[in-house]
């Protein structure tokens, strides 16, 4: 079976929820230590298709179909051009691909249109044919983890997520205080932690963990507002835990001296040369950039809390509980744990609980948790490779291939970004699987656990879960 003729995306309109194992370099591209940081996940399902009341049916590797999110901040031309369709001048900021409630992904199931292959049906037939598709979540239950393609054109807000215990203890806090689900002081959707990594397909820019005081300060002083400098001195007397006191006078200013205060820092940005250092210039360019798509927003300042990265195409980004980040700028492959928990700080119009965030908020220095990939197999055929993190919902791979064959274990999905390759392979119990040909933009469903070997010519990432059943 063959798919990748159109690679259709069905819309929803919900809000964002918005990253084996291996040994993985950490590049600290900030001052100080590459994040060591670990939380205890959740049982997170086991193997391929691994979810909550999987059938034990025959593994078969289906055409998958995730849902396309349109925020405002997205770019119009990424995805549309990844997936092989005109734009039409929305913004695509995500795609999902996975099993999350508010946008569930579909396979095409041949079973459901009398075993005739899916890509031999023409468009308008596969296009009508409702008995075609069918929730992934029917063939694997609930996946631990959710993939997506995300391209951002403008920042995303500055945010943190809690570790699995905060997260259980503020769902029971919120649940107690008969918040409903779509009060937007709501702070927990879910009992759930929400450790993300990225991995760039272009370059990146993004804002991740707390820089060096000593950095902050200087930029300050550069930038020579009296306000920011103000604002930001509790990073001298108290290196450890000052960004707690710098966010809490930010967060909480009267909104006319919010607005104020991100003017001053623009105009101040506006006047460093191209001559000051580096680092300044890259911190004017920073305030610049996010002074155009959220003008006014006291998280213009808060901002520069933050160690400034841009990856490499390749490089990954891990995001642990507790790390204040955003995403600036790019295009990247995310894979996250199932949580829409997020506790934000600042580029957004929407609710800041000032109090439950620095609650949470872990305000010590560290680097940005930059990752390099490890290759853990290589063949003239293509390598695998991986980027490890300190958590147990989600594993995320590459493959690389060059003619192929390349082999990966217990994929649940598999998605295609260059090229075109042949997935062939078998179960756990030795029987081969269907054949399925993936193009530039298409992904694939895998129902259980099972090795799949590619061959041909392309780039395929593989989301599963480290521990096969």
């Amino acid at each position: 079976m063959t798919i990748g003729e159109t690679a259709p995306t069905s819309a929803a309109s919900s809000e964002s929820t918005n990253t084996d194992t291996v040994d993985a370099d950490t590049v600290d591209t900030g001052t100080g230590t590459g994040s060591t940081t670990t939380s205890t996940a959740r049982p997170a399902g086991s193997g391929a298709g691994a979810g909550a009341g999987r059938p034990q049916n025959p593994v078969r590797v289906l055409e998958l179909h995730g849902q396309a999110q349109h925020y405002a901040w997205g770019s119009a031309t990424a995805i549309p051009d990844l997936l092989g369709v005109p734009p039409d001048g929305e913004p695509v900021a995500e795609l999902w691909l996975g099993t999350h409630p508010q946008a569930p992904a579909e396979v095409v199931d041949p079973a459901e249109i009398g075993g005739v292959a899916a890509a031999r049906l023409s468009p308008q037939r596969r296009a009508s044919d409702l008995g075609a598709r069918r929730a992934a979540a029917d063939l694997v239950g609930e996946l631990p983890f959710l993939l997506k393609v995300l391209a951002a054109d403008k920042a995303l807000s500055l945010q943190v997520h809690p570790d699995l215990d905060q997260a259980r203890s503020g769902f029971e806090a919120d649940e107690a205080a008969g918040l409903p689900a779509a009060d937007p002081r709501r702070r927990y959707r879910d009992r759930n932690h929400k450790p993300e990594l990225i991995v760039a397909l272009t370059p990146f820019r993004a804002l991740a963990g707390i820089r060096a005081p000593a950095a902050t300060l200087a930029i300050a002083r550069g930038l020579g507002h009296p306000g920011l400098i103000a604002a930001f001195a509790p990073l001298a007397t108290d290196p450890t835990g000052g960004a707690t006191q710098v966010l809490r006078s930010l967060l909480t200013l009267p909104p006319q001296a919010g607005v104020d205060l991100a003017a001053g820092v623009v105009s101040a940005a506006e006047r460093v040369s191209s001559d000051a250092p580096e680092e300044l210039r890259r911190a004017a360019d920073l305030v610049r950039l996010l002074a155009a798509t959220h003008p006014g927003d006291v998280g213009i300042a808060a901002a520069l809390l933050l160690n400034d990265v841009t990856l490499a195409p390749g490089e990954g980004l891990f995001q642990p509980a507790r790390l204040l980040h955003a995403y600036v700028q790019g295009v990247g492959i995310e894979i996250m744990a199932t949580s829409d928990n997020v506790l934000r700080g600042g580029l957004t119009p929407k609710h800041i609980d000032v109090d439950e965030l620095l609650r949470i908020l872990d305000p010590r220095p560290t680097g940005a948790p930059v990752l390099r990939p490890r290759t853990l197999a290589s063949s003239p055929g293509g390598l695998l490779r991986c980027w490890e993190v300190p958590v147990e919902d989600f594993v995320l791979r590459e493959a690389v291939c060059t003619g192929g064959p390349v082999a990966v274990s217990n994929p649940s999905i598999l998605l295609a970004v260059e090229g075109q390759v042949e997935i062939t392979g078998s179960d756990g119990a030795g029987a081969s699987l269907e054949p399925l040909t993936l193009r530039r933009g298409c992904s694939a469903l895998v129902t259980g656990p099972a090795t799949v070997v590619l061959t041909g010519t392309g780039r395929v990432f593989a989301a599963g879960s480290p521990t096969p059943v």
